[in-house]
């Protein structure tokens, strides 16, 4: 399964000084530009709320819905026609002439002062939205070292416009009055975009970068990663969709507006960056499927509870679990896709809530000797919580990727920092008539399981011991067919339980046909590969039951049990990079994939420590070898044979005459 003993790879070349000034630049003009974006959303939906602040709630909340709608329609459906035309110019013209263009927009919104323009003006912002995001979405999915970076000026940016707005909603009303208190932050985002247009033409040129279409992205991907964070933008759109009416319905106006803004936002951007470390060890399949599960939870308390302060409390919980949803998904299905699904049910939110609100109307509902006024926007996003609660429990029936693993010990296991590791059931001791000693050789791929198997074994018999070196799967001629089929990458279509079980085979015949033959005589028997690799990568990496493989091969090998398993721990992302040539079936798994083996080796050496020896396989390869060495002459046999004394008393004794 691994291919160890590939050289290092060389470290990186450091980046020139030009390249590094030239990447903070472009950091820098993301950064603003993005400002920017985050800005124009709060400041042009303001705009319309002035502009319809006589008409009734229902055309209220279309109003705002229809700006969430229009600004989030190009980022979904106009991008690779946004990304063609732009393609026939210089990139850096295209971002700085695509950022004064909006500049001139947002200047224009409070000289026209139209609705309809409004609504126009939305649109043609975010138009230019597409072209940034190869920049972002580019680096993430190829796993470029600075992508982190750049995620967090794009997406950072948006908890401090949202401030900023509220900020600018407050001075606003008190200088200019009720007409034109939100002329001030439309003018504030245009000069915004004047800043990053300025930047962006420093930046070097080069050829526009094409722009991928969110919505193939999301039939190519067809993951249940995609249903989850769903319903997480589900309820964060709704939230965002009535937000404005909302505020004002509390008695917090535009500078309400902008608080709840920056709650949701803030939640976001602390669980898209920092969620996924909270629970460490935790599984990010099922932390994905909870985060999809408690975030419509979040909306149920921000609709039910009617004070403004609990809403914006409220929103941030909403917005960290769904941007912990955000996260989980994109490093299980990919950035491209997470983002897409998140369009999607956005959008969707935006276009909805506002008209089902404004449809449901107030009502006042009596409870017990107590009333309480039900209102449209209530109403709504009651139903919206629902809907996403409904997908993230179908969501995490599917992503949950550690069935039969009690939900409560995970994640308190994960509190810990620990891995929760099942209690594996005792296996009727089989009698036991091998004389050999049996040391197996565990870790991930990329790992040095091999070399270190091989120097052992090289070892031991240059102290005269008679070695039997093995490996699996493949140790037999059965098992050579069996290796094939499950590592060839042609393999496709083949379940989880009939992996296990053609591991289980290659084991049963391995262990009668070559390891206990060889321990029969004496020998020494040193694998690379036995069951505790089963248990991590068919239990704990295809999320399935453990203590059921255990069972299954404790039944295949008839009980046999290595007497020392070495573990050799090293980060899948390192480990991997070891390997040369074409990966195999199990060696091209997720990233996600690789981590739960880990996990999984790691909680199968704390249920077990006796038996196990961990070893860091950064070490250098010496410092390894000498380690096993002195755990493997801890179990060795007596060099003198056993009975030798027998054989040796019936010799005459010798006497002098």
């Amino acid at each position: 399964m691994t291919r160890t003993g590939a050289n290092r790879s060389l470290p990186a070349e450091p980046p020139d000084v030009a390249s590094t000034q030239a990447f903070r630049r472009l950091r820098t003009a993301l950064s603003l530009s993005s400002l920017g974006r985050w800005l124009s959303l709060p400041a042009l939906t303001a705009v319309a709320g002035v502009l319809t602040r006589g008409d009734d709630v229902p055309a209220r909340l279309r109003a705002a819905g229809l700006v969430l709608a229009l600004m989030l329609l190009p980022a979904l459906l106009l991008a690779p026609a946004v990304g063609a035309a732009a393609s026939r110019l210089d990139r850096r013209l295209a971002l700085a002439v695509g950022d004064g263009v909006r500049f001139a927009l947002l200047v224009s919104v409070p000289l026209v002062h139209n609705l309809v323009w409004t609504f126009v003006a939305a649109l043609l912002v975010a138009c230019v939205t597409p072209l940034w995001e190869p920049v972002v979405a580019g680096s993430a999915e190829a796993g470029d070292e600075r992508a982190p970076s750049l995620l967090r000026a794009a997406y950072g940016t948006a908890p401090v416009a949202a401030v900023l707005f509220a900020v600018l909603a407050l001075i606003g009303d008190a200088a200019f009055g009720d007409a034109h208190r939100a002329d001030l932050a439309a003018y504030a985002t245009a000069v915004v975009f004047l800043a990053a247009a300025a930047l962006t033409a420093t930046l070097p040129g080069g050829p526009a970068d094409a722009v991928p279409s969110p919505l193939k992205l999301l039939v190519r991907g067809r993951d249940a990663a995609g249903l989850a964070v769903a319903g997480a933008a589900l309820a964060a759109g709704a939230v965002t969709s009535v937000a404005l009416v909302y505020a004002n319905e509390l008695g917090g106006g535009d500078a309400g507006y902008g608080s709840v803004l920056a709650g949701l936002a803030a939640g976001l951007v602390a669980g898209r960056f920092l969620g996924p470390r909270i629970l460490g060890p935790f599984s990010r399949r099922r932390l994905l499927g909870l985060a999809a599960i408690a975030t419509p939870l979040a909306l149920l308390v921000t609709a039910l509870v009617q004070n403004l302060v609990v809403v914006v409390v409220g929103a941030a919980a909403l917005g960290l679990l769904a941007g912990i949803a955000w996260a989980a998904a994109a490093g299980a299905a990919g950035f491209g896709y997470a983002r897409a699904a998140a369009l999607v049910a956005a959008l969707v939110a935006a276009a909805a809530t506002p008209a089902l609100a404004g449809v449901l109307g107030d009502r006042r509902l009596k409870v017990g000797g107590a009333s309480y006024d039900l209102t449209g926007v209530h109403a709504a996003l009651l139903i919206v919580a629902v809907v996403a609660l409904v997908l993230g429990l179908a969501a995490f029936r599917r992503v949950d990727d550690r069935r039969g693993i009690p939900l409560g010990a995970d994640l308190a296991a994960a509190l810990r920092g620990e891995v929760y590791a099942p209690p594996v059931p005792e296996r009727a001791p089989a009698a036991r008539t091998e004389r050999g000693v049996f040391v197996a050789f565990e870790g991930g791929d990329g790992a040095g399981k091999t070399t270190q198997a091989r120097l052992a074994a090289i070892w031991l018999r240059d102290h005269g011991y008679d070695v039997v070196t093995t490996h699996e799967p493949g140790a037999t001629k059965t098992g050579m067919r069996l290796r094939a089929l499950l590592l060839d990458r042609e393999t496709t279509g083949l379940s989880s339980r009939a992996e296990t079980l053609l591991y289980a085979a290659d084991r049963a015949d391995h262990a009668a046909n070559v390891i206990r033959p060889a321990m029969a005589r004496g020998a020494i028997v040193v694998t690379d590969r036995y069951v505790d690799s089963s248990l991590a990568y068919q239990g704990y990496g295809r999320g399935q039951s453990v203590q059921e493989i255990a069972e299954l091969n404790g039944w295949a090998t008839g009980g046999l049990v290595p007497d020392l398993t070495v573990l050799l721990e090293l980060p899948p992302d390192v480990a991997l990079a070891r390997i040369t040539g074409t990966p195999d079936r199990m060696e091209a798994e997720s990233a996600d994939f690789h981590e739960r083996v880990n996990a999984g080796f790691r909680a199968l050496a704390q249920a077990d420590p006796d038996r196990y020896l961990v070893l860091d396989a950064s070490r250098p390869q010496s410092e390894l070898s000498r380690a096993i060495q002195d755990r493997i002459r801890a179990i060795l046999p007596d060099p003198v044979p056993a009975g030798t004394e027998d054989v040796t008393s019936t010799f005459p004794a010798i006497t002098d005459v």
